[in-house]
């Protein structure tokens, strides 16, 4: 149950982002509030793999540097284009739920692993640190983007309820 709830809300935040993703006007994919923030397309590039990259990374069955990992992630996403997104989005979800046919309600709790800054937790809490979060998170920063690039009346509820309806 615990293992639903956890990939039920990387879903949501995902659809919520596909829906977003519709909002935002053609010509502002390389609006930044200001030098040294993210653009537009570098937020929709890193929440393309954002959501699956820490599972993916703990449920690697060889050693693999997190750095590198990580690198090679930020490096394929930045060839996405704008036209891309919801399909990658699509392939993000696939993925995710495919990582969770790996992991057991018990690994949830049990399995300990470490995250990127050193520390230790166990997968679930890890999860919710990392996948959820980071999603929630770069969800409203671009939620707050397309409120600057435009005169659309976006509320409270396209940033936490709304979602692309249909199939992924």
């Amino acid at each position: 149950m615990y293992k639903q709830h956890l990939l039920n809300c990387i879903e949501k935040e995902i659809s919520i982002c596909r829906r977003l993703f519709t909002k935002i006007p053609s010509d502002k994919m390389n609006f930044r509030p200001k030098e040294g923030v993210r653009s537009i397309l570098e937020l929709l590039q890193y929440l393309s793999f954002i959501g699956s990259a820490m599972p993916d990374y703990w449920l690697k069955e060889e050693e693999v540097d997190m750095n590198v990992y990580f690198g090679t992630c930020v490096s394929q996403a930045k060839t996405m284009t704008p036209d891309q997104f919801s399909s990658i989005m699509n392939e993000q979800i696939l993925k995710i739920k495919t990582l969770f046919e790996q992991i057991t309600e018990e690994d949830l709790i049990k399995k300990e692993v470490t995250y990127p800054w050193g520390s230790k937790a166990p997968l679930g809490e890890a999860i919710i640190t990392t996948s959820i979060k980071w999603l929630s998170a770069y969800k409203l920063q671009l939620f707050l983007f397309i409120k600057l690039t435009d005169d659309q009346k976006l509320t409270t509820a396209d940033a936490w309820v709304l979602s692309e309806l249909g199939p992924m």
